[in-house]
């Protein structure tokens, strides 16, 4: 069997590309679903954009952004604690279940 290195290259440029190919085909598959729901319920996407504008144009972006980061912030080291609790007693709890299954050989 000859191979000849123009096969090989293609097939390995092939390889590289794959994954952008993927990604694209993926993507416009979503806009279309979006196209068409949109052509579905123009009424509630023109809500959506109306409300948009109306909070843009109320309360300048940055603050927004600004109480949601702080909201986020806040919230995250309770969250970070709990987990390290949760983990924190798996792992205690993991030592009594293996004590209790100990195997011993004759």
């Amino acid at each position: 069997m000859d191979i000849s290195r123009n096969q090989i290259s293609l097939t390995s440029e092939q390889r590289r590309k794959a994954p952008y190919l993927q990604f694209q085909k993926q993507l416009e598959d979503h806009l279309n679903e979006l196209k068409a729901d949109l052509a579905e319920r123009p009424f509630l996407w023109l809500a959506i954009a109306f409300i948009a504008g109306v909070v843009s144009h109320t309360f300048p972006v940055r603050i927004l952004f600004l109480v949601v980061l702080r909201l986020i912030s806040w919230l995250a080291g309770p969250v970070i604690l709990l987990m390290g609790i949760i983990k924190i007693s798996e792992l205690f709890c993991g030592f009594r279940r293996n004590a209790e299954t100990v195997i011993e050989r004759p």
